[in-house]
């Protein structure tokens, strides 16, 4: 009888498990879905090369701009889908510059033609937004492009020449001071 007894307990925990994973399993797909919902989908190469040909880059945007008056500024030149101003990641300071997305690429040739116009008191530069290629930015410390002892891309290395007037240069290690902290040119 005790037997009987266990084996009915051992039923009735494996029933008890079984409806708690159904309901766990209904959880994990009521969160999944709601996960999927915010996920942003990203562009493909092709497709933003399409929205970039629809672009303007606007340069030297005053920093207390916003993107109404960015809009309401290019209105004129076609249906606006979006205004971007980029913001500094460690100050959270907005960055003199935008870009505007157009709904057509005949609407970023109308836009150019106002490059050189006066925006909030400061002329703007305005030329259609290239697509970025990867790779080809601003390299982050060892293994960039050229540059002088593995740093920055970009930087060249600066030769100094020193003319000595009383003879030649000083021996010894260290230029100057000869490695002794102190000038002695003898």
């Amino acid at each position: 009888m005790a037997l009987i007894d266990n084996n009915s307990n051992f039923c009735s925990m494996d029933e008890e498990l079984q409806a708690e994973a159904v309901v766990l399993k209904q959880i994990q797909n009521r969160l999944a879905a709601k996960m999927e919902m915010g996920k942003v989908c990203l562009p493909t190469e092709e497709e933003q090369k399409v929205i970039d040909a629809k672009s303007i880059f606007v340069g030297n945007v005053e920093y207390g701009a916003t993107t109404e008056e960015l809009e309401d500024h290019f209105k004129g030149c076609g249906e606006i889908v979006r205004t971007t101003i980029p913001k500094d990641k460690m100050t959270n300071r907005q960055k003199n510059f935008a870009y505007v997305e157009f709904e057509c690429a005949a609407s970023v040739e109308n836009a150019i033609l106002m490059n050189g116009s006066t925006f909030r008191g400061r002329p703007i530069v305005v030329t259609a937004k290239r697509t970025n290629k990867p790779g080809m930015g601003p390299s982050r410390g060892r293994g960039g492009r050229g540059g002088f002892r593995g740093g920055r891309g970009g930087q060249q290395a600066v030769i100094i020449k020193y003319v000595y007037v009383n003879g030649p240069a000083p021996r010894g290690r260290g230029g100057f001071c000869g490695g002794r902290g102190r000038f002695n040119p003898y």
